[in-house]
């Protein structure tokens, strides 16, 4: 007896239909499902609108942007008090969002109800949709990317000339940073020759080739989620945790997705390395490591800790440094080849050495040194701004190599990326020049820390980077005059005064805090 097809189809086991569109949508919606994480997201996300829609007519004029395309167009600036204190209002709601949700992924975790991972994936789609749709804020370097781009394109050399070489009423030139248009670029060759593929396949419009910066950004950034994830699992961490300090975190969100930065793919480069090495696939890791430092140079301290750490935990000293000499030298090897092979050659190592540090007041070294010219100044003694410059930014990168040495031979965690997170940090914040959106590879590596104190330093380090640009791209140190130099090394004296008190009378900073969650981490 044979069975017709409408039988055997009631006879067999009912098979799920897989509804991709449906998925996705239930996906965003459970962090409104979950009654702990709803509040904080829906203002998380009314900030982002908040921010996006006041910043765009703060923004400077020219700044195109998927809101206001028509005939290549743009807002008027706009920027009074009143734009701006709302655009910052939309900020800060961002940030104390932010943290609430930080809070309550760390109170469910250590309650064995850990919130789900697509639960943290949502919240970084959420909040990051209104800047994917919104203007480049807080920046202007995607439009110098993109003049840089169009520069190499057309076979001028981005390592000895500005884009102003481009020419008057350009286009591309329009757009970018009158401070930044007679600078060479201090980028590597990678991200140049990328740069120049992204002008010529966008056949040199403007404002097609912005956009495609951002989808670049967008990617990177959705790949730094999937290695985070993967990462987190192997070392048997909360994958919650990690993606919210790192991906859901408003400074990437700023930086990453609305400003662009090239640090996006620099992020997803060294943890798509990390990745690949933790798999047994070290060599493919360190090239990736290393395309990252063809981007930017301080990313090859993650190549010198790969050789540090592929030796083994129980490693000797002996062997820790062959491991370390035999790696660097295949990332060496592959920064040289892309040099060769995209035709820049390496003219951007010296190009380096011009990077906006006169402009960055952030960082601490430039702050002491312009505060004590000052003060010498006052003392009746002068001294030459070039001369203090130099020697500020040799004692900073001198200082930051120690402690990044110091941190590398030290490196005993449970999870030893961390400490590459941490030196790269110290390299940030020590080197010449410092703006917000330097520390996110920094931060992204750092969210694999079990320390509840390393947790707290970069919410702590974020919500003042947020706080320090304002959407229109001007810096708040510079809006307040010749008080501004004075306000980081003020903010590094108190904070140092206060962690040494702390750690005096035994508080929770030190590695008894890390104790307490149940994981003791050293190093």
């Amino acid at each position: 007896m044979t069975q017709t097809r409408s039988e055997a189809d009631a006879a067999s086991p009912e098979r799920p239909t897989r509804r991709p569109l449906s998925d996705a949508v239930d996906a965003l919606a459970a962090p409104f499902a979950d009654p702990g994480l709803r509040r904080p997201v829906i203002v998380g996300f009314v900030g982002a609108i908040v921010t996006v829609v006041f910043g765009a007519v703060t923004r400077p004029a020219g700044s195109l942007t998927l809101l206001y395309p028509l005939s290549g167009r743009s807002l008027p600036p706009a920027e009074n008090i009143v734009t701006v204190l709302i655009a910052m209002c939309g900020v800060g709601m961002m940030l104390a969002a932010w943290i609430a949700v930080f809070r309550e992924v760390r109170r469910r975790f250590h309650a064995d109800d850990a919130v789900r991972t697509r639960s943290a994936v949502a919240v970084w789609v959420l909040w990051s949709l209104p800047f994917v749709f919104g203007p480049a804020l807080f920046s202007r370097d995607i439009f110098s990317y993109s003049g840089q781009g169009e520069m190499v394109s057309r076979g001028y050399d981005p390592y000895t000339l500005g884009v102003r070489v481009l020419g008057q009423g350009n286009a591309y030139l329009n757009l970018v940073d009158p401070i930044w248009r007679g600078t060479p670029c201090p980028y590597g060759p990678f991200w140049l020759w990328l740069s120049s593929t992204v002008a010529s396949v966008t056949g040199h419009q403007p404002l097609v080739t912005v956009l495609l910066f951002r989808l670049i950004a967008i990617a990177s950034i959705a790949v730094s989620v999937w290695c985070l994830i993967r990462l987190s699992r192997h070392y048997g961490g909360d994958t919650a945790t990690v993606l919210v300090l790192a991906v859901c975190n408003p400074l990437t969100i700023f930086h990453a997705i609305s400003g662009a930065h090239n640090e996006a793919l620099m992020m997803a480069l060294l943890l798509l390395g990390m990745v690949l090495a933790v798999e047994g696939y070290l060599v493919p890791g360190v090239v990736a490591c290393a395309l990252a430092a063809s981007i930017k140079i301080p990313a090859f301290a993650a190549v010198v800790f790969l050789g540090w750490a592929a030796a083994g935990p129980m490693a000797s000293l002996a062997r820790r440094v062959w491991s370390t000499i035999w790696v660097s030298a295949v990332g060496l090897v592959v920064v040289a080849v892309t040099s060769v092979v995209s035709g820049l050659g390496f003219g951007w190592i010296s190009a380096i050495q011009g990077a906006g540090g006169s402009r960055s007041l952030l960082a601490p070294a430039r702050a002491f040194g312009i505060a004590a010219r000052d003060l010498s100044g006052w003392l009746g003694v002068p001294l030459w701004d070039a001369d203090v410059k130099q020697v500020t930014t040799l004692l900073g990168l001198g200082l930051a190599a120690a402690l990044s040495a110091a941190v590398l031979v030290r490196t005993k965690d449970r999870v030893p990326f961390v400490s590459l997170g941490l030196a790269l940090l110290l390299v940030s914040l020590l080197g010449p020049a410092l703006y917000p959106w330097y520390v996110l590879p920094a931060f992204a590596i750092m969210s694999l820390t079990l320390r509840e104190s390393r947790m707290w330093l970069i919410i702590v380090l974020s919500v003042v980077g947020c706080l320090v640009i304002l959407p229109s791209g001007a810096g708040v140190l510079h809006r307040i005059g010749g008080a501004g130099p004075w306000v980081i090394p003020v903010l590094v004296v108190a904070g140092g005064i206060i962690w040494y008190r702390r750690s005096r009378l035994g508080g929770g900073t030190g590695p008894g805090a890390a104790a307490s969650t149940g994981v003791v981490e050293v190093g």
